[in-house]
């Protein structure tokens, strides 16, 4: 598996729905994206338990891509919800849209969900 990590960027955008393309220093790099839903199918993962995410914006689009994993699953969630002004009500709403039975506190601009 290919995996991209970088220590900063200038600039990046969605193309489509499976990459992402990142700008910096003048030079431009298309990386291929899935979400964790597809993820766990392909690697027939038997559990996951814990989903921590602060990823500049984009978490409701992770946790949209995320409803099998929490319906079946149910993981532990610790969510930033700083970067768009509506985050925690969007993204309360949408883990509760996946799964009704989960629990959501809100603390310090971070949302954290458990099942109880």
């Amino acid at each position: 598996m290919d995996i991209s990590i970088a220590d900063s960027y200038s600039y990046s955008h969605w193309i489509g729905n499976s990459s992402i393309a990142i700008s910096r220093g003048g030079a431009s790099e298309k990386i291929a994206v899935t979400s964790l839903d597809k993820f766990v199918a392909e690697n027939k993962l038997e559990r996951v338990d814990f989903i921590k995410a602060d990823i500049e914006g984009a978490e409701r689009d992770m946790l949209k891509g995320a409803v099998s994993v929490l319906k079946t699953f149910a993981p532990k969630l610790a969510i930033c919800t700083y970067h768009l002004p509506d985050d925690p009500e969007v993204l309360e709403k949408i883990i509760k849209e996946a799964n009704p039975a989960y629990r959501v506190v809100h603390i310090r601009k971070k949302l954290f969900a458990a099942i109880s």
